[in-house]
């Protein structure tokens, strides 16, 4: 009864820890800045249809996320909180829905259920992003509504099975575009392959799919209709068409080989592909005897196929398969291992503690040791880290076994204390809110600026800028200045300039402001 009790509430405390590390690090450049301004840009312009990004439409993602921002709002007033709490709530509503997803695939398995959160909560993958400002939290639990209704459908429960299905696909839909298809309707399609022989689902489930496919994009049509003729022909044709073909088939952005994600499996499962009790309960377990184990598995390895074959790839991505992984784990461990074998729990421990070894060798490791924030790390870090891995290996030890828990606990509490250390030693790199308060003030004193480059937006929101930044090309420079003497300039460059009015790190580059007075005096011609 006392473990039940722990699995069952325990996440929200480490969900609550993970939170709160938005309030250690200021929202991240490019992405978190950009999305930001892009819901600020929207809430000042009154414009709730067409997202613009620094006075242009900003086709790239649906509004969805921006409406919820926009929706705190509206009750607490403007403010930087709200929209950075969005993410995090959505990373709850993905532990409690796997949880429900599991005691609907497993109702005679109820700690299978209780320990899939636990799970989901510790891989690293998504750990990493939970509190993140992005869409994928919210577009994880997009797909965890769609694979509810398939098993509802499965079971015999259609009318809500499809209801919550094509619900599914109209909120993706307006989360992140046609990347929900992606994500449901591979598992959806191969229903033969993991439903059969337990249950006989109807001959009419293709049309079911097709009509529940309709309906979900005609809840998404409600908004890109009437966004196509407000934002234009421009807009339109971006929207309904190009965004979903460019990006997906003929992108160059992101665009890595077809194995760049095997990579990067080790660290996307960690911990649970290097724990050995998790190997050995799969030789034990008859996956093919076992409905709930055939559908996770081909829910993540039919996603993982699809997103390796796209051209255009991130880690991210891949958060929205996770909650399978977690499934198939917490099916695979439905009981603490008895009290043998100690290795097979201890390993996880151990390469935890050798992280905390790497953190400490950090600047001493030679390709990472050039970049600036590492050569500010400190033992710390490393130490506190090897401190939770070693931890963990005596309970190991102590306990003859490793509860799920005790190891989620650990790998959360480390990236927790990851955050902290790391937006400590990056210092600027990560905080663009002095250089967004410059840009205020000049704006302020109607002083013209311009940025030179590519602007993402990164500057409005922190700075709560009320009007477009004036971008203009490198070639560009010269004749900006001659026009406006007594503006200022705006660079992000590789190079370090030998002199500027303003200068931090950004990133691995520079961002600095200039006078457009000195930038003629450099280059008269």
């Amino acid at each position: 009864m006392q473990k039940d009790l722990v699995y069952r509430w325990g996440i929200f405390p480490l969900w609550l820890l993970l939170t709160t590390t938005i309030f250690f690090r200021n929202p991240v450049p490019i992405d978190e800045t950009r999305y930001l301004s892009v819901a600020w840009e929207m809430w000042l312009r009154g414009d709730f249809l067409v997202p613009y990004l620094n006075g242009h439409t900003y086709s790239h993602k649906p509004p969805l996320l921006f409406w919820l921002f926009e929706s705190g709002w509206a009750i607490f007033g403007v403010n930087e909180w709200w929209p950075r709490l969005v993410g995090p709530i959505c990373a709850l509503l993905n532990l409690l829905m796997t949880r429900h997803l599991a005691f609907r695939i497993w109702p005679d398995q109820p700690m299978a259920a209780l320990k899939a959160p636990w799970i989901l909560l510790a891989t690293l993958l998504w750990t990493l992003f939970a509190s993140s400002t992005m869409f994928d939290t919210l577009l994880t639990c997009c797909v965890l509504l769609g694979m509810l209704g398939l098993i509802d459908a499965i079971r015999g429960n259609s009318l809500k099975g499809w209801s919550f299905f094509a619900l599914s696909i109209g909120l993706g839909l307006l989360a992140k575009g046609p990347v929900i298809f992606l994500h449901l309707l591979p598992t959806a399609l191969l229903v033969f392959v993991w439903a059969k022989p337990d249950y006989r689902f109807s001959k009419l489930w293709p049309a079911c799919l097709a009509l529940a496919l309709l309906a979900g994009c005609a809840i998404a049509l409600t908004w890109a209709l009437p966004a196509a003729l407000a934002g234009g022909a421009e807009y339109a044709d971006a929207i309904l068409w190009h965004q979903t073909a460019d990006r997906t088939l003929g992108t160059k952005i992101h665009a890595r080989p077809f194995p760049w994600y095997l990579y990067f499996l080790p660290l996307i499962t960690f911990p649970w592909i290097a724990w050995p009790r998790l190997w050995q309960s799969l030789r034990a377990t008859r996956i093919g005897g076992d409905v709930g184990l055939r559908f996770s598995l081909t829910w993540l390895a039919a996603s993982f196929l699809v997103f390796s074959l796209l051209p255009s790839k991130q880690l991210h991505y891949l958060m929205p398969m996770l909650p399978a992984l977690a499934l198939f784990c917490a099916r695979l461990l439905p009981h603490e291992e008895p009290e043998r074998r100690v290795f097979a729990d201890w390993l996880p421990a151990a390469l935890i503690s050798l992280t905390g070894l790497f953190l400490i060798l950090l600047p001493r490791v030679p390709g990472l040791s050039a970049l600036n924030w590492v050569q500010q790390v400190e033992p710390g870090w490393g130490l506190s880290v090897m401190a939770i891995g070693l931890l963990l290996s005596v309970v190991a030890v102590r306990y003859r076994r490793l509860p799920v828990a005790a190891l989620s606990t650990g790998m959360v509490t480390a990236i927790f204390i990851g955050f902290i250390f790391f937006f400590r030693y990056t210092g600027l790199q990560y905080n663009l809110r002095p250089a967004a308060d410059m840009l205020k003030q000049l704006n302020q004193q109607q002083i013209p600026t311009a940025f030179v480059g590519d602007y993402q937006g990164q500057l409005h929101f922190l700075g709560r800028i009320t009007q477009p930044l004036e971008v203009i090309e490198h070639r560009q420079v010269a004749d900006w200045a001659g026009r406006h003497p007594n503006g200022y300039l705006i660079y992000l460059e590789k190079t370090k300039p030998a002199r500027a009015d303003y200068l931090q790190p950004h990133r691995e580059f520079w961002l600095f402001f200039k006078t457009a007075a000195e930038v003629l005096s450099a280059d008269p011609a």
